[in-house]
């Protein structure tokens, strides 16, 4: 069993530590591939200088830096062992670094359950792609200790020559977020893991399907927009042309009205064709089976039951739908309202449709009209009550990126908080 570590923000004690075990050539020789021929190189800060920092400098390099995060290691019965670091780049991934600087903790699982805590919040809390690591090619505690991870080898570099010519070399290896979500769940025990649902709901033009695409390929989720009148469908044993029918009639008004109208006679009455200028007529017959009209009522069944059905072993994110309202409860989830004025929401789609503002007010007005018809009628929910939502991102301040990364730290959030509720499934 690996011993339990705490990743915490750094202080100047924790510097100065840093600085005395990097002064020892076999600690700063392990400095996963940050080292030269010469002095020990700290990547993000020189820890000398760094102790007579302003607190201004300080913030800036250890609060602020959005391209890399710092963390000292402790140990509960240790105090301070370590430190790691996460550096981002413009590709999607991420480099990490890890020092166990007391050498007397060394293979006794301290980097590892460091490791795996670093991890863990890089892949659940930030759009990236892969981490990969750089380790001198003689660390081979540090080479085991990633191959368990299941990082894989993608190549040998060289660091530098020494005065004598010796080539010091280091091994690059990587580890995709999908393999290593996918090895966490196979290592937790069955019935202890539930994956989260999320819900995005925006306006049209707000940006809210885009929001919930990049927080499923993110999260590795399950992405539920279009594709959810198949199986709704499925889920009724109903052809997918009733229920966009269905769903067209709540979102069009004239299909409001006519719907109306003719709801009574569809009830008690069979429809037959008829010459006469007002279309059918209603004929009543002891002997028919009334048709199995879809109903709304049968309609949210059937949306219920898409939710419910899904694997609570992996993430599901849906778009719309008034999934706040009718997604289960007894899994973690986040609801997310995309917000957007109608001044960005006019210049977003001026933009990306190349049109003039008076044609882009006229579509998003349509637009508005029938997502509110549809969310009020069908859905039994208004959209806008922000009441409903655990969380409202600003899209006319924010990228889809950054809106990425605020979710998906609430999304961290909201499971550990879940976890923390239910004892049975924390582990043993």
């Amino acid at each position: 069993m690996l011993p339990i570590v705490q990743l915490r923000h750094v202080t100047r004690d924790d510097v100065q530590r840093i600085a005395r075990w990097l002064s020892d050539d076999e600690v700063s020789s392990r400095w996963f591939g940050h080292y030269a021929c010469g002095d020990p190189i700290h990547r993000g800060y020189e820890p000398s200088l760094m102790l007579e920092a302003s607190t201004e400098d300080w913030v800036r390099v250890f609060n602020r830096d959005r391209q890399r995060l710092i963390f000292s290691i402790y140990s509960s019965e240790e105090g301070h062992i370590g430190e790691c670091q996460a550096v981002f780049d413009e590709n999607g991934d991420v480099e990490l670094s890890l020092l166990v600087g007391r050498k007397q903790l060394w293979n006794r699982g301290f980097g590892a359950a460091a490791a795996i805590q670093l991890l863990d919040r890089i892949f659940y809390d930030f759009p990236v792609d892969q981490a990969w690591v750089s380790v001198p090619e003689h660390n081979v505690a540090a080479l085991r200790l990633f191959n368990r991870l299941g990082f894989s080898y993608v190549c040998d570099e060289v660091l530098c020559q020494t005065p004598g010519g010796e080539e010091l070399r280091t091994t690059i290896l990587s580890l995709p977020v999908s393999e290593y979500q996918d090895r966490k769940l196979e290592q937790k025990p069955p019935g202890q893991t539930i994956a989260p649902i999320v819900t995005v709901t925006g306006l049209p033009g707000s940006g809210a399907e885009h929001v919930a695409g990049e927080t499923a390929r993110l999260l590795r989720a399950e992405y539920l927009n279009g594709d959810l009148t198949e199986r709704i469908a499925t889920q009724l044993d109903r052809t997918p042309g009733e229920i966009e029918s269905l769903e067209a009639s709540y979102s069009s008004f004239w299909g409001r009205i006519l719907r109306a109208s003719l709801e009574p006679w569809e009830r008690y009455g069979v429809m037959e064709a008829s010459p006469e200028m007002f279309g059918p007529i209603p004929v009543v017959s002891d002997n028919y089976d009334l048709p199995d009209y879809l109903t709304r009522e049968e309609y949210l069944r059937g949306l219920g039951a898409v939710f419910s059905s899904a694997p609570k072993e992996k993430s599901l994110v849906i778009h719309g739908h008034g999934a706040a309202a009718h997604v289960p409860r007894s899994r973690p989830g986040l609801h997310i309202l995309a917000d957007m004025s109608t001044v960005g929401r006019v210049r977003k789609a001026q933009f990306e449709g190349g049109m003039s503002e008076v044609l882009a007010r006229k579509m998003l007005k349509r637009a508005d009209r029938e997502f509110h018809s549809l969310h009020n009628g069908l859905y039994g929910v208004d959209p806008i009550d922000t009441s409903q939502y655990d969380l409202v991102i600003n899209m006319d301040r924010l990228t889809v990126e950054s809106a990425v990364r605020i979710v998906s730290g609430a999304v961290s959030r909201s499971v550990r908080a879940y976890r923390q509720r239910q004892p049975e499934l924390q582990p043993a």
